[in-house]
């Protein structure tokens, strides 16, 4: 759910698999149109499943990867992003994936059991999950995550920094997690956390800087990751 909704969409597994179907594509295929523009290269798409669930979906030259996300951001509606952070399954390949998620963002894995969830209007604790697969495992290994809404030929693009979104992944937990919100499945946890500084809106035919950042800055930050 985005912020300033009143209602959580409840969707089984299934169908929230049915809806993100070609989604992640036409953003990847977005994301390499507008880095083409901007930097001159767009990187080569991870194509095996486990390569792709570990280090993202476009890989440079250097070794650099790119996790994208397609989700309908928007700045103007949205003060903040929504990230998916883990789902509980019941695939035994997942188990102890708690205390991997909280490897991954150096926490103990006390916090992240006793941290607050928020599900249909009731709140509890995350409490110990025995098995979760980590949606955030390829962002932690990636330079950069990206957040494209490829709506209408697109509209926005948010690219974070591997530090930067981490780190606001930690301080979003603080303030406790959301369960089964949005589009996303009632078994998949997710945390709001703040816009990043790097980001564009489609102006016509062009991609325009909309962040905190100037163009300038951003496009020499990504180009110097990505070479």
């Amino acid at each position: 759910m985005q912020p300033g909704s009143t209602i959580e969409q409840i969707v089984s597994r299934n169908e929230g698999y049915r809806r993100g179907a070609g989604k992640e594509q036409l953003s990847i295929d977005l994301l390499q149109e507008f880095l083409r523009d901007k930097l001159g290269r767009c990187g080569g798409v991870i194509d095996g499943q486990e390569d792709n669930y570990r280090h993202g979906d476009l890989r440079f030259p250097c070794g650099a990867t790119i996790e994208c996300k397609g989700q309908p951001i928007d700045p103007f509606r949205y003060k903040q992003n929504f990230v998916e952070l883990f789902e509980s399954t019941q695939n035994d390949r997942h188990l102890g994936g708690l205390q991997r998620f909280a490897d991954l963002l150096h926490l103990e894995l006390s916090e992240i059991i006793h941290a607050k969830v928020r599900f249909r209007g009731s709140i509890a604790q995350v409490g110990e999950l025995k098995r979760v697969s980590v949606s955030i495992t390829s962002m932690e290994s990636a330079a950069f995550t990206a957040y494209v809404n490829y709506m209408n030929g697109g509209q926005h693009i948010y690219i974070y920094e591997r530090d930067e979104i981490l780190s606001n992944i930690r301080s979003g937990l603080k303030n406790g997690l959301v369960r089964g919100a949005g589009n996303s499945n009632d078994d998949t946890y997710a945390v709001f956390i703040p816009l990043p500084r790097m980001r564009w809106a489609r102006n016509r035919e062009r991609w325009a800087a909309s962040g905190s950042e100037s163009e300038i800055a951003s496009i020499s930050r990504l180009a110097d990751s990505l070479k």
